[in-house]
């Protein structure tokens, strides 16, 4: 933790966001192939070295005891190595095809990275937090929600290095099985009757609604969920709703569209929150709206449809989402209507489940809760740099998993079967007490008990137990 508020990982993770100008599987594979998956700032380090005559200080993590700084003149090397080793255990094979491009996108980042001033770690900080409007949250957090590794299931996909967000950055984690509703922006009184109707009735169930910051159907739902909280406005009860994030394309700063401002405003006083991907600054281009929705769909476990056309964004959700194996659900809508194309066809193909109710979404949704309060609402620079590194598991106060992946890996070798994270996620999916532990949370897991030193990852994708 350095004195401007921000940690060193936290810090270098969103460089290295500002680097790859969006997802980059590249980087994820790079940072995957360390030693402590993690470690943003020793990646950061060895692209500056050879870039830089004298690197700022306060990105080499072996230089925060005061000592002086070695000189590596084969980071390059070192680089390739860890992309290899990560493309590895991604369940790949780095060939000459897969290295040049690899080398290209690390000429680019350098690049990228230069434009930065990166010997101010108070003007980096006031960058990167839009002068202290935004916070940033990483995998060590409390507030991380680790569905999102769930991105990572194919090799050309990459989850987020980490999230910008306004608000209260709780509630990404309120909700172990959050409910995500889409449509198109120019959806009908059909369309907005079913968002938002699904909206509220998830929200007075305790479950986090998740959506776009668009018009339509996005807006309809937020202000669905809104509405279960000012139905208890009189009572003790308000926080017992569920709450509502919107998932944007571009930076923070630059949210829209202006018809909104209202309604984010609101979001904001409800301790919701307005999260993105990117950093401040970036323009919210039109490719970045299908990789935001990537997003929305690894945040959700349920994806309702309200209404979409036959070319609709929506459908692009509803895309991810099922490559997720999340579950999706379609309003179905007059055939005559091209408001409706979309969501008879999804539900024709049987790429999603005939939403057959907008009042009662029971059925579709795991148990009534009351969203869950992980800790104060505050952020990695509000904590101490102990308090920082101490928070990286997702159940707070509880084992993070690591016990039942132990217990997983030594069913594995009785078994005589590779102890890879497929292997692990299926046999825990067979225990009833283990039902909550996700792939992702498998995934996340596994990358901090490598960091703590009590497994090995082989190059192979398996898994060991260092005793």
């Amino acid at each position: 933790m350095t004195d401007d508020g921000l940690s060193n990982d936290t810090l270098c993770r969103a460089l290295l966001t500002f680097a790859t100008d969006g997802p980059d599987a590249l980087m994820y594979a790079t940072l995957k192939g360390s030693e402590d998956p993690f470690d943003a700032t020793r990646i950061l380090t060895m692209l500056l070295r050879t870039t830089l005559a004298q690197p700022p200080l306060w990105i080499d993590h072996r230089n925060e005891s005061g000592g002086a700084s070695p000189a590596f003149p084969d980071d390059d090397r070192q680089l390739d190595r860890l992309f290899i080793v990560g493309i590895a255990r991604w369940g790949r094979r780095a060939d000459a095809r897969a290295l040049e491009n690899f080398h290209h996108a690390v000429r680019r980042w350098r690049d990228r990275l230069l434009r930065l001033p990166l010997a101010d770690h108070a003007a980096l900080t006031n960058m990167m937090t839009h002068g202290g409007e935004q916070w940033i949250v990483t995998p060590r957090c409390d507030h991380w929600p680790h569905q999102l590794t769930d991105l990572a299931i194919r090799s050309d996909w990459a989850p987020p290095l980490c999230l910008w967000g306004m608000g209260d950055p709780s509630s990404l984690v309120s909700c172990k099985s959050p409910v995500a509703v889409v449509g198109s922006r120019d959806v009908n009184d059909y369309g907005r009757f079913v968002a938002r109707n699904a909206g509220l009735h998830a929200a007075r169930d305790g479950h986090l609604l998740v959506s776009g910051g668009a018009m339509g159907a996005d807006a309809a739902a937020h202000w669905g969920a809104l509405a279960a909280r000012r139905e208890r406005d009189d009572t003790d009860e308000r926080d017992q709703a569920g709450r509502t994030v919107a998932v944007f394309a571009g930076g923070l700063d630059l949210r829209g569209p202006a018809r909104n401002l209202s309604l984010f405003n609101e979001m904001l006083a409800n301790r919701g929150a307005l999260i993105s991907e990117m950093p401040p600054g970036t323009i919210p281009e039109a490719r970045r709206f299908l990789l935001r929705n990537r997003i929305i769909a690894a945040l959700a476990d349920v994806i309702i449809v309200a209404q979409a056309r036959h070319r609709s964004g929506a459908l692009n959700t509803a895309t991810w989402a099922a490559e997720m194996n999340r579950k999706v659900y379609a309003a179905p809508g007059d055939i005559d209507e091209p408001f409706n194309t979309g969501c008879n066809r999804l539900i024709h193909d049987g790429k999603a489940i005939l939403l057959h109710s907008a009042t009662d979404i029971s059925s579709c949704c795991h148990e009534r809760h009351e969203p869950y309060d992980v800790g104060a609402a505050v952020t990695d620079a509000e904590t101490s740099g102990d308090e920082a590194e101490a928070r990286d598991s997702p159940r707070s106060g509880h084992d993070d998993g690591g016990s039942m992946i132990i217990t997983a890996i030594r069913s594995c070798a009785r078994r005589h079967v590779a102890a890879t994270a497929d292997e692990i996620s299926g046999y825990l999916a067979t225990k009833p007490s283990t039902s909550a532990l996700t792939f992702g949370e498998v995934i996340a897991t596994l990358g901090r008990m490598e960091a703590r030193g009590e497994i090995a990852m082989r190059d192979d994708g398996t898994v060991r137990i260092v005793r």
